[in-house]
């Protein structure tokens, strides 16, 4: 064995003279690259290009259109297009033309990803002449006016009842073609105020049985239904969560004589579901609102003070 190591001995002076040589020689090209080969502490400087004679300037606007056209709601949707001064015929690709009644769209609730005609899409509109308004679902008869065929995000069709035409209610704030001229009519007697019809209709429309049960007459539900912003002053309704999470509506200042106080509420309930279905969030409360319109029997849950207690309403 000794013998075999002294013949090749000199196979390891060789292999230990180029592994020696291999790291020399890197540790050289290291201190080389980063002596001379290192980034300068400064770049040089870079001219920004001249602007262009033709170009553009974008100046800022103060007018709200642009987000008015927007909608904020649809990713999908496009801005309407403009006609350009001096352009013949309707704008809109369906050739609908705009309602000259005096009508206003307020809001409009379309539930995706049903059709504008699905029986779910209401809208508010309001009658400017008479200051009436309402939500109208479809297939509802718009007071004056007639019923309604489809309801969009940005706009509601209806067929005029006088016409027998196919009209529009935009959201988005064009100008309505001219009125025709008015006829002569008979003076009619002014409608009673708002108030004192609501009231009268609330008092003589709603039955206490006893302190959770409540008989309310179909007429009174097709009056709210017509002009629900007439409730509005009965009472302050606030979103409500509890250990973080939301748990439905909560009343504020209720009123003693409102149609609120007349069907039970008292300040500090939250309502928590109805029918079984959960009031979470405001998609959910309206949802919940178009199901149960047309139900004759309606429970009510409410957290009263800490404790549950379920409100129950017959309508007749």
């Amino acid at each position: 064995m000794q013998d075999l190591l002294r013949r090749y001995f000199w196979v390891v002076v060789v292999v230990t003279i180029i592994g020696a040589a291999t790291f020399a020689a890197k540790t050289t090209n290291h201190v080389v690259e980063g002596k001379y080969l290192a980034d300068p502490p400064r770049g040089p400087k870079v001219k920004p290009p001249a602007p262009s004679p033709s170009a553009a300037v974008a100046t800022r606007s103060k007018l709200g259109q642009p987000l008015v056209d927007r909608n904020m709601f649809c990713a999908a949707c496009l801005p309407p297009v403009v006609a350009a001064a001096g352009a013949q015929g309707p704008v809109d690709p369906n050739a609908v033309s705009l309602t000259a009644l005096p009508l206003s769209l307020i809001a409009t609730h379309v539930a995706e990803p049903k059709l504008p005609a699905d029986p779910a899409n209401f809208a508010t509109i309001l009658n400017t002449g008479t200051q009436k308004q309402g939500a109208y679902w479809v297939g509802d008869d718009i007071p004056g006016a007639g019923k309604v065929v489809e309801v969009h995000y940005k706009y509601v069709d209806f067929t005029n009842a006088g016409s027998g035409r196919k009209e529009r209610i935009s959201l988005t704030g064009e100008v309505p073609p001219p009125p025709p001229p008015p006829t002569t009519v008979a003076a009619d007697t002014p409608p009673p105020a708002d108030g004192d019809d609501m009231t009268a209709a609330i008092d003589a429309g709603i039955k206490k049985i006893d302190d959770t049960t409540y008989e309310i007459d179909r007429s009174l539900v097709d009056k709210v239904l017509a002009n629900p912003m007439a409730l509005a002053k009965g009472a302050r309704v606030m979103p409500s969560s509890k250990n973080g999470e939301p748990n439905g509506f909560k009343l504020y200042a209720v009123r003693p004589n409102s149609v609120f106080s007349k069907l039970g509420f008292s300040n500090g309930d939250t309502l928590n579901g109805v029918n079984g279905m959960q009031l979470n969030s405001m998609d959910r409360a309206m949802e919940v609102y178009a199901k149960v319109r047309d139900a004759s029997s309606i429970q009510v849950e409410v957290t009263r003070r800490g404790k549950p207690v379920t409100l129950n309403y017959t309508i007749r």
